[in-house]
C-alpha cells in the first residue's frame, strides 16, 4: 500500500510539472470527437498549424443531408463544450460549409 501511495504521488507530481500549458504538438494530437450543440452533432477536429483552433463540421450518418445550417447559438454551445481543459473559447468564425472554426485561449 505504501508503494502504491508513493507511486501515485510521483505520477501526480509528474503531471503537474509537465502541464505548463498547451503546445502546438499537444493540440494537434487532440483526438477528433463528436460534440453536441443545439439539435446538431458536430465533428470537432484540430486545425493543424493554425494555433489553438478546432474545426466544427455538421455530422451526419451519410444517409441524409442537413436541411438548414446550424444556428450561431448551436455552434457557440458546441465550441464552448469542446474547449479542452485550461482553454476558453476566444472567437468563432463561420465557414462556407455551414460549420465553423473556433479559436481558443489556452494556459
Amino acid at each position: 500500500m505504501k508503494y502504491f501511495v508513493l507511486s501515485a504521488a510521483l505520477a501526480l507530481s509528474a503531471c503537474a510539472a509537465s502541464s505548463s500549458g498547451w503546445s502546438a504538438a499537444a493540440w494537434n494530437g487532440l483526438p477528433d470527437r463528436t460534440v453536441a450543440g443545439g439539435n446538431y452533432s458536430f465533428f470537432a477536429a484540430p486545425v493543424e498549424g493554425q494555433g489553438f483552433k478546432l474545426k466544427f463540421s455538421v455530422k451526419t450518418d451519410g444517409s441524409f443531408g442537413v436541411a438548414s445550417a446550424p444556428t450561431e447559438d448551436a455552434l457557440l454551445e458546441a465550441a464552448s463544450a469542446a474547449a479542452p481543459e485550461g482553454c476558453t473559447l476566444a472567437t468563432l468564425e463561420r465557414t462556407p460549409d455551414g460549420g465553423a472554426v473556433a479559436d481558443y485561449a489556452c494556459d
